[in-house]
């Protein structure tokens, strides 16, 4: 399995040259499977580049695919617009959120809202692709692929869920937009044990944290607590605040891998081997 970061930050792009290293776009994730097959995860600006990529690497290949959404919030689905591949009539897209609880409107509501005449020239019926939309009242699941996916959800405002996948002995969580609270989530814990890479949610400093309680984020600190008390191997540090400059990011960095060695903001562009 193969994980690449094509959108880290959290909230709101931010193109500024100070923002370079670790990323302007919002939060998007390619996972590349053993046999070639890849799943989205979260539909951020960052998708733009990552179709982009798909396509140059194969006109005929990604034929099917799915996107899973870890909640429909505007900076993880503002990207889909501008994902070309959604354009693509050949293309067969599957848009996902998955686990129980949703309180939510479904997914095609919230996509053709996004996509009405007052907000996109094109709408989602006009797109292209032939999209499905999937929403199983489900926790755990096993894709035809063989890939096995729990699905948990977690604390954050209109709700949200992490996801465990695991392919073989390999096993990859994605925990973004979660507050803890007073003590860790011990679910969000649990679905992180043992995980080969832990991608959480760090958008805020301790000190940012006392002042945000409510906004549904977690700090770097809690992040390297969950992914110690968890047993996690690595920890990749995402959804980073608008306001955290590549200098301040480089600097929480070396504070956060004194606590957890195996920390590391995640960087645009970066690619990381299970």
């Amino acid at each position: 399995m193969r994980v690449t970061f094509y959108g880290t930050r959290g909230s709101i792009p931010v193109p500024d040259p100070d923002f370079v290293e670790f990323g302007g776009n919002t939060s998007c994730i390619l996972v590349t499977f053993s046999t070639g097959r890849v799943a989205i995860l979260d539909a951020g600006t960052g998708i733009r580049k990552l179709g982009n990529d798909l396509l140059a690497a194969s006109h005929e290949q990604y034929s099917e695919m799915i996107i899973g959404f870890s909640h429909t919030h505007w900076d993880h689905i503002q990207g889909f617009p501008f994902f070309k591949l959604a354009n693509d009539p050949r293309r067969n897209i599957t848009l996902a959120i998955c686990g129980k609880g949703r309180g939510s409107k479904d997914l095609k509501s919230v996509f053709a809202t996004q996509m009405q005449f007052d907000y996109f020239p094109v709408p989602l019926d006009k797109i292209g692709a032939q999209l499905t939309f999937w929403q199983p009242d489900l926790t755990e699941f096993v894709h035809p692929m063989g890939i096995e996916i729990v699905a948990s959800k977690h604390n954050h405002p209109g709700g949200a869920y992490g996801y465990r996948i695991t392919e073989g002995d390999k096993t990859l969580v994605y925990c973004t937009d979660v507050e803890h609270g007073d003590g860790l989530d011990k679910n969000v814990v649990a679905l992180s044990r043992n995980a080969d890479l832990l991608i959480h949610d760090a958008q805020y400093t301790p000190d940012e944290l006392k002042e945000r309680k409510g906004w549904g984020h977690s700090s770097w600190e809690q992040a390297a607590e969950v992914a110690e008390r968890a047993g996690a191997k690595k920890l990749a540090l995402f959804h980073h605040d608008p306001e955290h400059s590549d200098n301040f990011l480089f600097e929480v960095e070396l504070k956060v891998q004194k606590t957890f060695p195996m920390a590391f903001y995640a960087r645009e562009g970066m690619t990381i081997e299970l």
